[in-house]
């Protein structure tokens, strides 16, 4: 495993945006805006460059952090076991062999919110996954064929990408935009952080399961008796009853299986995710998903708080075009000219869609709180709100970036409940 020390400056600009908690300031060091594609890398290091991280490597960078949840939830489990349904430490002796795939241009960090003045903030909501990095292997396996990573937030780091989505979900999206056009207003996209489970949806997902399948030394008889399982599994909605998988190839036949999980929608990729993180598969030798989750996933947000918002935004522009995100069909772009900046963390949703949140708590159905529940990802979703950007808000959201800098993130949650009814 390479050092941090012994990296070379754009490099070090990757591990910054990837894995920023886990290395030091002097350890990384000055950073530029540099880009570069896998065929740089490969001339300058003669080679993709690979590194090693374990489970103790996050939990030391991460472990004693203090979260939205918790400030509302006493002794709330932490971080990593929201990976998995299962009661296990997914970071029990983890490892994960990942190398650098390319490096896109950083985000302009941003100290405070004055940027965002005059504008109108639209959520885009999206999971944690990685961007541009390679799965060689997790623990023992090593990968006969390696799993590159797509975004994530950091998709918006691409020149010309803003966000993409499904067809049918980016439509609703493309329509608020243009009615925010319509009133005259400069729409921002700001990434919105969705649950840990969230790149379930994601192809990197699937595809790290498929080579772990491959690899995983397993018997016939346990990969039968997986797939009897799983071909029989049915689900009720309301008076329907419904069995997704019965289709699925033998996991005996990998290639067979591959191509099956590929081409299912994505809701029920994520149905099929969540059948190998069941205990009666994991008993059968399925591949650990706890831990496949964390390893797609950007370290920089395995601890973030639910529907945090910030990691990444820039101005964007209605109109839709295909998206060459291998998960996800449809992108819209970024306003001409437009830069993209980060907050190098996420401000509370209460903060930054203040009157929408104000809107939803008057409902009294315990939505719109400090501390974000699933409901409230699913009302954002339904609902699209958007929040005009005003004095009062740049006020709020620098000050909450200030105290979090100096005062650290216990004094940073304490003032933003402090701005609503106690929630």
């Amino acid at each position: 495993m390479a050092s941090p020390s012994s990296i070379k400056p754009f490099l070090k600009k990757f591990l910054t945006d990837n894995f920023k908690p886990l290395f030091s300031s002097n350890e990384l060091g000055a950073l530029g805006n540099l880009s570069s594609t896998s065929d740089d890398l490969i001339k300058e290091f003669g080679s993709l460059p690979r590194f090693e991280m374990t489970g103790d490597d996050i939990k030391d960078a991460l472990g004693n952090k203090t979260r939205a949840i918790d400030m509302t939830k006493k002794n709330f489990p932490p971080f990593q076991r929201q990976y998995t349904g299962l009661v296990r430490d997914p970071l029990k002796d983890y490892r994960l062999n990942f190398g650098v795939g390319a490096l896109q241009k950083s985000p302009t960090l941003a100290t405070d919110a004055s940027m965002l003045q005059g504008k109108t903030i639209v959520p885009l909501v999206g999971d944690r996954t990685s961007r541009d990095v390679i799965i060689y292997g997790i623990d023992d396996l090593k990968f006969e064929n390696p799993i590159r990573t797509h975004g994530g937030v950091q998709f918006m780091d691409d020149a010309d990408q803003g966000w993409a989505s499904m067809q049918s979900l980016l439509k609703k999206l493309d329509d608020k935009l243009q009615t925010v056009e319509q009133m005259g207003g400069k729409p921002v996209g700001m990434t919105t952080t969705m649950g840990e489970r969230s790149g379930d949806f994601s192809l990197d997902t699937a595809n790290v399961i498929i080579e772990s399948l491959r690899v995983k030394p397993n018997t016939k008889k346990n990969l039968n008796e997986m797939t009897k399982i799983i071909k029989n599994q049915t689900f009720r909605k309301k008076d329907k009853v419904s069995q997704p998988f019965k289709d699925i190839p033998n996991l005996n036949n990998i290639d067979e299986f591959a191509t099956y999980f590929r081409k299912l929608p994505g809701t029920t990729r994520v149905a099929l995710v969540e059948q190998f993180d069941k205990d009666v598969l994991q008993k059968l030798g399925a591949p650990d998903i706890g831990k496949i989750r964390i390893a797609t996933s950007n370290p920089g947000l395995l601890d973030a708080d639910q529907l945090g918002m910030g990691a990444r935004f820039t101005d964007i522009k209605s109109g839709m075009t295909p998206s060459i995100h291998p998960s996800y069909d449809t992108k819209i772009s970024k306003a001409p000219g437009a830069e993209v900046f980060t907050f190098d963390t996420t401000i509370p949703k209460t903060i930054m869609l203040r009157e929408p949140m104000k809107t939803v708590r008057a409902e009294g159905k315990g939505l719109g709180a400090f501390a974000s529940m699933p409901a409230d990802l699913r009302k954002m979703q339904l609902n699209l709100p958007v929040q005009p950007v005003d004095q009062q808000l740049v006020d709020e959201a620098s000050k909450y970036l200030e105290i979090k800098r100096t005062l650290g993130d216990r004094a940073a949650y304490e003032y933003a409940q402090k701005l609503i009814p106690a929630t």
